[in-house]
């Protein structure tokens, strides 16, 4: 059975991935932006198989679920690294 809340948060994290697919040439400015929305990517994948897993082979898309927040968290500390490694090397290089 699909609980009402985990398909309302889905949507809530549905909407920001479709706002930064929209905005991606602004998002490409960012250092590692892919990193950044590929962890996105995975976080919206594991609201979708919280959903799904009411519907059909719970036991199986809770693991997948749980696989992509790992994933998700994975590539966001990746990003994270190198957002702050450019961002340190932008501030060094910066005349005073």
């Amino acid at each position: 059975m699909i609980e009402q809340d985990e398909l309302i948060t889905f949507l809530l994290c549905f909407l920001p991935l479709t706002f930064i697919l929209l905005n991606y040439k602004r998002v490409r400015s960012l250092p590692g932006s892919r990193f950044f929305l590929f962890s996105f990517i995975f976080f919206t994948m594991g609201w979708f198989f919280t959903v799904f897993e009411g519907i059909l082979f719970e036991d199986l898309f809770n693991l997948i679920e749980h696989v992509c927040y790992l994933c998700s968290s994975l590539i966001m500390l990746i990003w994270t690294i190198i957002y702050f490694k450019k961002r340190g090397e932008n501030e060094s290089n910066r005349d005073y």
